[in-house]
């Protein structure tokens, strides 16, 4: 039974602007395309419940097109939306303590509800937002499916050539193998970005691999990080390495990998972003201008509300997103993949 809005909380702004500052620490990609709010966004509607950890996207009227400008790679089109909803009866709460006050007459406090609905809500957003910025930077695509199995795409249009797909994967026996096939992909970095490239996000299993590789290359000599990147650095490749194992787990329990495994991507640079994660406006958020809960300025972003039924009593909190990564530019970007078999 469809929920309608209702006050739960004096003003769910403290609620909000709290929400909207929560990360996990382990989404460790958000540096490298950290989110920014924008005005101007344009959207489907649609209500979409989530999932266990990772809430499916509403429908895109249209697949957003890539418009490549001087330097610049905009995604133009409806931008997917994130819409958790935490039913409070997903939550381990005295349900029949709520109701006897209710029954009583009594205030109910739902404000820890809220609390902890915001909370979930962030969680679920975040996790959502680093599950396609894992695509981006591991497919140059974004591919959502949205809650009635359709499926649509965000493609960058990374040129063909950024994209290495190794015949065989790499044997850790074959230093030179990896190695030339690593200094190989970052000439093509070279090619198309016109500099060098200042980091390398992959696995730790890739990672792990190079270290054997470098290992047998240098039998006489322990190998660790530090021996590996300055090999790596003697080879006018990029030292620094980023990696990324972090999993999600579905409704189904099934896990997904945020960074595929068997991948390896050259990015410009080891410390500044490759783009943003683009955060725009719902007609959540718009409501909640009108009810002066968020000035006009801080009406880009997460936001939230808070929902009810009388018949059955329901109560829970929604969050309203939309938003997705997009690259600064689909060039300074080279992709390996196949490096390892996939399902390790």
């Amino acid at each position: 039974m469809n929920m309608q809005m209702i006050e739960l909380v004096p003003s769910l702004r403290p609620f909000i602007l709290a929400a909207r500052q929560m990360r996990d620490s382990r989404n460790s990609l958000e540096p490298l395309l950290p989110n920014v709010a924008k005005q101007a966004v344009s959207y489907r509607l649609g209500r979409k419940k989530r999932l266990d950890q990772i809430v499916p996207i509403r429908a895109i009227d249209a697949p957003a097109i890539p418009i490549r400008k001087p330097g610049v790679v905009e995604v133009r089109g409806d931008l997917p939306a994130i819409t958790p909803i935490v039913d409070f009866s997903e939550m381990d709460l005295t349900q029949e303590f709520v109701m006897a006050q209710q029954l009583a007459g009594i205030q109910v406090d739902w404000s820890p509800w809220v609390t902890q609905g915001a909370a979930l809500c962030a969680a679920t957003t975040d996790n959502t937002l680093e599950q396609m910025r894992g695509q981006v930077l591991s497919k140059g695509v974004i591919t959502l499916e949205t809650e009635d199995g359709a499926t649509h795409e965000a493609d960058f249009e990374i040129p063909a050539a950024n994209k290495i797909e190794v015949n065989t994967p790499w044997d850790p026996t074959d230093p030179t193998e990896v190695f030339e096939s690593v200094v190989g992909a970052h000439g093509q970095f070279l090619d198309s970005s016109g500099d060098a490239a200042g980091a390398m996000l992959t696995t730790r299993a890739v990672y792990d691999l190079m270290v054997a590789a470098l290992q047998l290359h240098f039998p006489q000599q322990p190998i660790g990080s530090e021996q590996l990147g300055a090999y790596l650095a003697s080879k006018r490749l990029p030292s620094r390495i980023i990696t990324n194992d972090r999993k999600f787990t579905n409704a189904d329990g099934t896990k997904t990998r945020v960074y595929p495994e068997g991948h390896l991507t050259f990015l410009p640079s080891a410390d500044g972003p490759v783009g943003e994660t683009e955060l725009g406006v719902t007609q959540e958020a718009i409501q909640q201008m009108q009810k002066q809960v968020l000035t006009p300025q801080e009406v880009p972003g997460m936001t939230l509300v808070t929902l009810g039924n009388e018949n059955p009593v329901q109560r829970a909190v929604k969050g309203a997103t939309i938003g997705m990564p997009v690259l600064r530019d689909n060039e300074d970007i080279v992709i390996m993949s196949g490096l390892i078999d996939e399902e390790a």
